[in-house]
Formats: structure tokens, sequence, C-alpha cells
């Protein structure tokens, strides 16, 4: 299950650049004000490098340089106050993994899982900038799944993230092999799709991963393959929230490419989903959000409630 090559450490190491108009791993800027965020990388890519698809789970420990001199929420590309790779180690052995995630204690591992058109950077990124915002001070672990990074590769990005599913659940299988505190998933968007695939099938086979939190942020997902897959779960955990947002415009974009009136993350009908057992959320109103589809991330409001409740 775990490659012996160095995820990280060989010809195929991340590019480093100088700047770039989208989310890229960034060398660290001397004298710049930052702090260090370890996020373990997980991924079914080949390496980092690339789109393509593979089978084959491979990790990397990257410590991201988050930006101290910008608004909580945001995330810069390019200047003094972007996000930078300040180290980055690969990961070839379970003795490894457990190293990375350090000895488990109060706060739960997070396991993210990104949504449609993302560079490996800005999933990680983005990642690091909510453990940062959100107080969170557990490990964080971020599943890089093969995304075309394109607006246009949307059926591609679909059919990777039922590709990916497999080694999604290999790594949880994994798991509590390696952690023995808490795990909370955050899935969001296309993401979730991905995640409740994964838990659902694992599920059914009678393999259920140690859940003790799931938030699912904007999911786009069919309301009625969401209620399927929902019956074939079973219990949820005790801490299950959706998150939605009825003026999601990205969502609303998926729906029209579903050829449907609305995706879960912008229904209109929030007590549909309490009856199932979650607790929903609902951001279509939080104006401080820098992104609409993000709005739980890039919220100041929210983030600032998160990290109160996270740190009592």
């Amino acid at each position: 299950m775990l490659s012996r090559r160095a995820f990280l450490c060989s010809s195929s190491a991340v590019a480093l650049t100088a700047c770039g108009p989208r989310g890229q791993f960034l060398r660290p800027v001397p004298g710049a004000d930052v702090a260090p965020v370890p996020i373990l990388a997980v991924s079914n890519r080949p390496t980092l490098n690339t789109t393509e698809r593979d089978t084959q789970l491979r990790f990397a420990k990257l410590t991201i340089g988050v930006s101290l001199d910008r608004a909580p929420g945001d995330i810069p590309v390019s200047g003094p106050q972007a996000f930078t790779l300040l180290d980055q180690q690969g990961i070839g052995s379970r003795a490894a993994l457990r190293d990375a995630l350090g000895t488990p204690g109060s706060d739960p591992l997070v396991l993210y899982v990104h949504g449609f058109n993302n560079t490996p950077a800005e999933a990680i990124h983005r990642q690091a900038q909510f453990a940062y915002d959100a107080g969170l001070r557990g490990p964080q672990v971020g599943y890089v799944w093969p995304s075309a990074e394109t607006p246009g590769g949307y059926l591609y990005d679909r059919d990777s993230a039922l590709q990916a599913r497999p080694a999604l659940e290999d790594f949880l299988e994994l798991l509590p092999q390696i952690w023995s505190g808490e795990v909370v998933i955050i899935a969001h968007s296309l993401g979730c799709l991905l995640t409740m695939e994964a838990l659902t099938r694992m599920r059914m086979q009678g393999r259920s991963p140690r859940l003790d939190g799931l938030v699912l942020m904007h999911p786009d997902i069919s309301p009625a393959v969401f209620a399927s897959q929902v019956r074939d779960l079973g219990p949820l955990p005790d801490n299950a929230l959706l998150i939605i947002n009825r003026a999601d415009p990205a969502l609303q974009i998926s729906a029209l490419f579903a050829r449907a009136d609305e995706r879960v993350g912008m229904t209109d009908d929030p007590q549909d989903y309490q009856a199932l057992g979650f607790d929903v959320l609902d951001l279509t109103d939080q104006a401080d959000a820098l992104n609409p589809h993000l709005a739980a991330l890039t919220s100041p409001t929210v983030l600032d409630r998160i990290r109160t409740l996270a740190n009592r």
C-alpha cells in the first residue's frame, strides 16, 4: 500500500516557482512573516506535478508558510504575502507516517478532501489557511486527488473523483493503524461525492472507518444520490454538519450540467437533511465570505466562530 519511492524527493519533485496566476508551491521569502502549518499530503497522483490518475497511494509531509500579513480566509498567490513551501519530506513507511502525525491528544485529526478544479498547491494551501485561521491544532491530512486543474475539466474531475475512491478507502483503512485519536473528515464540493462514495462502500463491505465527525461543505451531489448514500452509510457520526449556500454560483452551474434543479449544497429544503441526521448551516447571507463557494473557509465571522468552538 505504501510507496517506497520518496514522493517529493525524486526527479519528479514538486515544482518550485517564483510566482504564478494560480496556486503553486513557492519558495520561502527571506524575512517574510509566516506561520508554519504542517500537512500530510496523501495522493493517488503519480506526482504532484501531474493530473494523471494512479491507484497507488503516495505520501509527503509539507510544511506551508501561512502569511500573517493578510485577511483571514484569504490566500495570496503572489508577492510577499503569498503562501510558501517551507519544507517537504517524502514518506515511504508506516513508522514515518506515525511520526508525521505525532502523538494523539485532545484535538482530532482533520482529513480534508478538496473539490473541483484544484491544483495540489491550492488544495494544500486552502487546508493550511483554514487550519490556521480556525485554530485547528490537530494533525492536518489532505487527500489530493487528480483534478484536471481547469474550469473546463468538470467531467474529467467527476471521473477522477470516482477513480480516486479506492485509494481513499485504502487510506481510511490504514488510518487506525497509524493514528489512535479522533478523526474528522471535511470535504468540499465534488470532494463530498468522493468522500460519501468511499464511506458508503466501506460500510456496505463491513469495513467501517474511524469517523468522529463529518463536515460536508457545499456538496456537489444530486439530492437523490445523496439520500441513497446516507441510507447506505447507516448511522452518521454524532457530529455531522452540512454547509449550504442557496446562492452558490458554482453549484448553479453544476446543476445546469446535470440538467437538474439543484445540488445538495444549494438546497432550499434544509429540513430534509436535518431529518437524515445532519445539522445544517446556511451561509447564503454570509456577506463577509470572500468566495460564496468556499463560504465556511473564507468568512472571517465563520472562521472566528469555529476558532472559538475549537479552543473551548
